[in-house]
């Protein structure tokens, strides 16, 4: 009896292992769970067609491939992937998603400092942007983005922001326009050092009337042949106008002493994305780099004239169950002009900061970032039923990483030294950090680190780490 037992097992193993190498055609691939978005913007993300011949035996690439695709769209909460044979020779793909809400009807609240830690270090209130907004990130149902701003605070801004990835049938070409106007009673004008303190202290020229304005308009065409690659190229044309007060107090803010810039803008940028979530990676690669050239020349021969490059390397790794590796590094360069302040960016702003240096900036004409995690998952992805009375909120997500990081960074600073002690020098720190992920590309970092001038802090930040 039990060598008849042996024997069906091994027929149904060598039957479920040929089943698993068996070529099949793809009969058909359906579209479930779609309420707004239309059935070819999601198949545009899926590598098989009708017809294609599939390798069983490669499913679960295929099937994470297409996972990836529509994730790093933005439009779902969730991606389920399934395979039916239908018959000895054919298989249907069955793509079932979880969208998101996107209509926001947006109350404007923003800090307008480097990070969220910077600004509470002064509390400083009037550096709010609040205001009204509507964006919709599927507009007609075509992943087209529409955002209109009306905003006041710190920076009062107009504008709209139209972006539309499918221009041709092939959805391989997309385009956008970006238009707005914005004014400032208050402007970081310089770096600042006093000897007593080791900041690098942004300074900050405030007064009761209106001393900046900015008028952008910019459009921009992309290329997007297959799934993994971008082209993209950027033309626009953008004014500055500062009032004396600035110039007096920073003659190098706009180029040559000028009170007015006006200049034509170009950049032409690639990216390659194979990251399994482009909101909080744990597998994959992202290449990303640009040109962005500031002036030609033609409007003003005085004006500005900078030629800035920009590379984004980041690795992830699993390295078991729960474990996993992430590092990264991006590099600039101004590698044509010297840029007056209004155009030099260094480390510390945004996420191009070393974490233990969130309240300092350094500027310069070139620098280098190298950012490294180690990570653990202490709570796997975790899904629960909310029940709300919006489907788009109901299945909500989130899961828990305890990690280990070390950050570098060098900044070349050749025109502002004497007020830039933080430049030309390596500066690095380390530390643990503790990583909230959930939904709608919610992330809450909260970071003990120790700085290259052996300082302790405690910070908190809302993206990814890398």
């Amino acid at each position: 009896m039990k060598s008849v037992q042996v024997g069906i097992l091994v027929i149904c193993l060598f039957t479920w292992q040929n089943a698993l190498s068996q070529t099949l055609q793809v009969a058909e691939i359906t579209v479930t769970g779609n309420q707004r978005t239309k059935d070819f913007v999601i198949l545009r993300e899926c590598p098989l067609k009708i017809g294609d011949s599939v390798d069983m035996s490669n499913i679960e690439t295929i099937r994470k491939d297409i996972t990836r695709n529509i994730t790093n769209t933005g439009l779902t909460n969730f991606v389920d992937i399934t395979f039916n044979p239908t018959d000895s020779s054919s298989v249907t793909c069955n793509i079932n998603i979880l969208e998101r809400w996107y209509i926001w009807p947006n109350l404007i609240f923003e800090l307008k400092e480097t990070n969220f830690n910077s600004w509470w270090a002064s509390k400083d209130f009037e550096r709010i942007n609040y205001g009204f907004s509507i964006d919709d990130y599927n507009f007609r149902g075509r992943i087209e983005k529409l955002s209109i701003k009306i905003q006041n605070g710190w920076t009062r801004k107009i504008g709209i922001n139209y972006q539309i990835p499918g221009l041709n049938k092939k959805r391989t070409l997309g385009g956008g326009i970006e238009i707005y106007y914005s004014n400032n009673r208050e402007v970081n004008h310089q770096l600042a050092y006093t000897q007593d303190s080791l900041f690098n202290k942004r300074d900050f020229l405030k007064t009761k009337q209106i001393i900046q304005e900015e008028i952008v308009g910019r459009v921009k065409l992309e290329f997007r042949p297959k799934f993994l690659n971008t082209h993209r190229w950027i033309a626009g044309i953008e004014t500055i106008l500062i009032d004396d007060t600035i110039k007096k107090a920073n003659p190098n803010y706009l180029s040559n002493g000028l009170t007015r810039s006006q200049y034509f803008y170009l950049s032409y940028g690639f990216k390659r994305e194979t990251r399994d979530n482009r909101a909080y990676p744990l597998t994959g690669y992202l290449i990303d780099g640009s040109i962005d050239q500031h002036g030609l020349g033609i409007l003003n021969k005085n004006d500005v004239m900078l030629t800035d490059a920009i590379i984004t390397v980041n690795f992830h790794h699993p390295l078991g169950e729960r474990w996993f590796f992430g590092h990264g590094l991006k590099l600039k360069s101004t590698i044509f002009g010297n840029p007056p302040y209004y155009f030099q960016r260094g480390l510390g702003y945004g996420q191009t900061n070393i974490r233990g240096y969130e309240l300092y900036v350094i500027d310069g004409q070139h620098f280098g970032l190298y950012r490294s995690n180690f990570k653990y998952q202490m709570i796997k992805k975790n899904t629960i039923d909310l029940r709300t009375l919006f489907k788009n909120f109901d299945k909500f997500h989130y899961s828990l990483f305890l990690n280990a990081f070390g950050d570098a960074g060098y900044a070349i600073d050749n025109l502002n030294a004497a007020t830039n002690p933080l430049a030309n020098k390596l500066q690095y720190s380390y530390g643990l950090g503790l990583d909230f992920v959930s939904y709608y590309d919610l992330v809450i970092r909260f970071e003990g680190s120790i700085n290259a001038l052996k300082e302790p802090g405690f910070y908190i930040n809302f993206t990814k780490p890398i």
